[in-house]
């Protein structure tokens, strides 16, 4: 019989990575423990979700655009498309935009405006790719 222990680790782990994010624990610190945590479980979709947020949070092009296309599967994973690709200038963000916000439902919309409230926030409200994705979102979403 296979242990249930591995997924309740997981969860305990990811919960706790999660918990030292929303109380404002570095972020590189953070990063590592997701990334840990990935290593363990690379195919967990929160672990790829939240590898690509933090490492375009912390401004690390490859691994921010590399897990952000991973990410994708998901409207958050489109949505952190967006702003990775817009924080490193890639081209082609308006089609993955249009396209982010047609698979989205309002409540996901909504979650997204809240995580950029919040990217802005950590940023001391100083994050260009995050203003103007809030302006794209606040504009199409109301």
């Amino acid at each position: 019989m296979p242990s249930t222990e591995a997924p309740q680790e997981l969860e305990q782990a990811y919960e706790a990575g999660l918990r030292r994010y929303l109380d404002g624990d570095p972020l590189g610190e953070v990063l590592a423990d997701f990334e840990a945590l990935a290593r363990l479980h690379p195919r967990d979709p929160r672990l790829v979700l939240s590898l690509s947020w933090l490492y375009t949070l912390e401004g690390h092009k490859e691994p921010a655009l590399r897990y952000a296309k991973l990410a994708r599967t998901s409207a958050q994973g489109r949505f952190n498309q967006v702003l990775a690709m817009l924080t490193f200038g890639e081209k082609g963000v308006r089609d993955r935009f249009e396209e982010a916000l047609h698979s989205a439902h309002p409540d996901e919309i909504q979650d997204a405006i809240d995580n950029l409230n919040d990217a802005l926030a950590r940023k001391g409200g100083q994050y260009p790719a995050a203003t103007k994705m809030l302006d794209w979102l606040q504009h199409r979403h109301h």
